[in-house]
């Protein structure tokens, strides 16, 4: 039952998420097949720790040529 319970708040911590971060409509993410929403998850996830990992080299960068 505990599984279940996480899969169900997972489910609509992702569902907030594309919605208010992404602006997709919530027809369109339900209409998702289940595999679809966890690569999309994925890409976002990847794209978001590459901005990340970008905004600190930059940063790095930025701070030795002082």
């Amino acid at each position: 039952m505990a599984m279940m319970h996480n899969s169900i708040i997972s489910y609509y911590e992702k569902l907030f998420a594309f919605k208010q971060y992404h602006q997709w409509s919530i027809n369109e993410i339900e209409n998702l097949m289940p595999w679809e929403l966890e690569v999309m998850t994925a890409l976002i996830s990847n794209y978001l720790d590459a901005m990340e990992a970008q905004r600190k080299q930059d940063a790095t960068t930025r701070a030795s040529m002082r």
